[in-house]
């Protein structure tokens, strides 16, 4: 592992640089919409703005890649994503914040295309493995470094902007210095979703409820820690406990799939992430150290759960399917996370800020309640048939499937070839 990221360290300091930047943001963002009097249920739908801007730029950059290439389409969404935080800092108008957000997923979205495809053609099928786990560690690290960094404007949050802006303009110079030539670049195919929901209705719904959850906790956390009373070290803190906790189980937890039921360890990391989740509805700022401690265990729960669920799908695909089944499972997850800020935030507008809690516990007990229905209607594939848990960062684009070392993609292959059907003659797929 330390070989191939020495090998492609700069690509991986860049990239530290636009999650740091992009975590700043998430924090500041809800902190800065809670000081400047805008209501919950507005807060929500700007901050839905993101991963609206990511599901319509998953879609459109490829395209623009295809056209203008690698090196131009990465400093045009750098360009793009440091100006719109600039005229965030600007105006405090809740229109102009939501179509910044809007632009900001959308250019975010690029860039992760754009490093994911040249960490795929700098990779080699011994060292994809190990580079798909430096870029998850990397993301969620970065995620946690920005948002950390909240603590240390004070309240000055201009100069907070001005730093998320100045790290994700930075990112350019190692990436666009130094990533050599531009890759070849073929867009994954994506699997419907009818096919997707054939292959494993959990892994469709599982995906849905993830991002949901993801979004109610990027979204409106920030938020709800402003609205009990935390300054912006404590927020801090509050948010980048879930990052922690997502590296610190995230391979544990992917083990323990491999040795049993990986239904049973959703399951078990579901109804743990609830548990905390209502935990943490007791918890307040008077009991801090706690409260980080229920964000440290639901992060460890809620994130490892995006991998396991691609990785229940692949157990009933063969290794050519995999990248257009996960490419379709990433933009189910994307309509998920588009929900779940407006969904928080409407919780909390009509029924209190002691609400928020109470529905994402209640988004873990939904998913536990779906998995115990699939383990009803579904055996259990045998230990030897699951292929090896893969960390994948939910962080990133489609194209980070195409990293998946278990994944065989030739690009402008068919979605699924005839002759090999994954339900043919597959005793599991009922």
């Amino acid at each position: 592992m330390l070989r191939s990221a020495a090998a492609s360290w700069t690509l991986f300091f860049g990239l530290l640089l636009i999650m740091a930047g992009n975590g700043l943001q998430i924090v500041l963002l809800g902190v800065e919409a809670k000081d400047s009097g805008f209501s919950n249920v507005v807060t929500g739908f700007v901050m839905a703005g993101y991963f609206l801007g990511m599901f319509f730029g998953s879609i459109l950059v490829p395209k623009l890649l295809n056209n203008v290439g690698h090196v131009r389409v990465f400093g045009a969404m750098s360009a793009l994503a440091s100006a719109a935080v600039l005229v965030i800092a600007l105006f405090v108008n809740p229109v102009i914040w939501a179509a910044m957000r809007i632009l900001t997923g959308l250019s975010f979205a690029g860039m992760y295309i754009v490093c994911e495809s040249w960490l795929n053609d700098k990779s080699t099928n011994e060292t994809r493995g190990q580079m798909l786990s430096l870029y998850m560690i990397i993301s969620m690290g970065g995620l946690g470094i920005g948002q950390l960094l909240v603590g240390f404007g004070g309240e000055q949050s201009v100069g907070l902007f001005v730093m998320a802006s100045v790290m994700v303009s930075i990112a350019v110079v190692p990436i666009l210095l130094t990533a050599g030539s531009a890759p070849s670049f073929e867009e994954p195919e994506r699997m419907s979703i009818r096919r997707l929901v054939q292959v494993s209705p959990l892994a469709v719904v599982g995906l849905a409820i993830n991002g949901i959850a993801v979004s109610m906790m990027f979204g409106m956390g920030a938020v709800y820690g402003r609205s009990i009373g935390m300054d912006n070290t404590e927020v801090g803190y509050f948010m980048t406990a879930p990052m922690l906790g997502a590296l610190l189980l995230q391979y544990p937890v992917g083990r323990l799939s491999d040795r049993f039921d990986r239904r049973l360890v959703i399951l078990v990391v579901t109804i743990m992430g609830g548990i905390a989740a209502g935990c943490a509805t007791i918890f307040g700022k008077q009991e801090f150290a706690l409260l980080i401690l229920c964000m440290l265990i639901y992060g460890g729960a809620l994130f490892p759960s995006y991998s396991l669920c691609i990785a229940h799908a692949n157990d009933f695909l063969t290794p050519s399917q995999m990248v257009a089944a996960a490419s379709g499972l990433v933009m189910v997850n994307g309509v998920g996370a588009i929900i779940g800020s407006p969904l928080a935030a409407l919780s909390i507008e009509y029924l209190g800020i002691g609400s928020f809690f109470v529905m994402v516990a209640s988004v873990q007990v939904a998913m536990a309640l779906v998995v115990l229905f699939r383990m009803s209607r579904r055996s259990a594939v045998p230990n030897e048939a699951q292929g090896p848990f893969v960390a994948i960062p939910e962080s990133g684009s489609a194209v980070v499937a195409t990293l998946n070392p278990e994944a065989q993609w030739v690009p402008g292959t068919d979605e699924i070839a005839e002759e090999e059907d994954p339900f043919r003659g597959n005793p599991y797929v009922n």
